[in-house]
């Protein structure tokens, strides 16, 4: 694997920053903005940026200002779910739920594209992207006949959890599309721990990669100028080892390293 084009900008300008969005979660009746730290180390190590949380609750006003100092926009997994009434789902679908999330990922999403921001989305983050383009989500992709089984086995231990389990393969020429070409030959495996799914996708976005069963896995956004994309899997996990999420976290850190540049260039 060669080292990324990424590291002259490193040593010249200082690092990139990348906003994380955050999961509300209540501990015994108190309040916390949380993110895993194994996606700040992939932003970190992998992606060669630097990392810093957008907290839930901002206004639009905070949250643009807040984008605007920032090179980049992760929106990570989480154990919570889109709320089924941004997509005209059913209410008794599902439980978990994070409205201060959903409200904070679709305003960022929107500045992003607006502004030109890279934006790269994990699992929760790929259907975060598809509802505020206007797609459609499944409470449940493994579902439905010739379908597999998308859901993790939680009596395994977290690293077999999240060990490549089903085949995916390319579609079209975006993002992610391109990341798979250059690290593998097709077909190539992936984690899969999610239950949530895309069943309509947004007209604005290109599917990138299906598996083998025709679950949309990753998307583009169509005519972005810069990397705006999202996976259904979990490349976080395994961001240092395996040669998939090398690429992909590395073409979106040259993307934020570009925007960095490009934005301390303008008068």
């Amino acid at each position: 694997m060669t080292e990324p084009k990424i590291v002259t900008a490193v040593v010249e300008r200082g690092p990139a920053i990348v906003g994380v969005v955050t999961d509300r979660r209540t501990v015994e009746g108190v309040d916390y903005e949380t993110v895993r730290v194994r996606y700040l180390e992939a932003l970190r190590f992998t992606a060669g940026v630097l990392p810093i949380v957008i907290p839930g609750g901002l206004t639009d006003q905070d949250l643009r200002t807040c984008l605007s100092v920032l090179n980049g926009v992760l929106l990570t997994g989480a154990e919570s779910n889109v709320s089924p009434s941004l997509y005209g789902g059913p209410e008794a679908c599902l439980k978990t739920l994070d409205l201060d999330r959903d409200r904070t990922s679709f305003a960022a999403i929107k500045i992003a594209l607006s502004s030109g921001i890279p934006l790269f989305g994990i699992c929760r983050g790929l259907q975060e992207l598809n509802v505020a383009l206007g797609g459609t989500l499944s409470s449940n992709i493994s579902e439905g006949e010739c379908r597999i089984s998308h859901s993790e086995d939680l009596s395994l231990p977290r690293d077999l959890q999240y060990a490549p389990s089903h085949a995916i393969l390319a579609e079209g020429h975006g993002h992610i599309a391109q990341c798979i070409r250059r690290s593998h030959k097709d077909p190539v495996l992936v984690n899969t721990l999610h239950r949530q799914g895309i069943a309509r996708l947004a007209d604005g976005l290109a599917v990138d990669a299906r598996c083998v069963d025709g679950v949309i896995e990753a998307v583009s956004v169509k005519d972005a100028p810069t990397f705006a994309a999202a996976v259904q899997w979990h490349p976080e996990w395994f961001h240092a080892e395996d040669p998939l999420s090398v690429e992909i976290f590395r073409a979106f850190g040259e993307a934020c390293y570009s925007h960095m540049i490009a934005t301390k260039l303008q008068p």
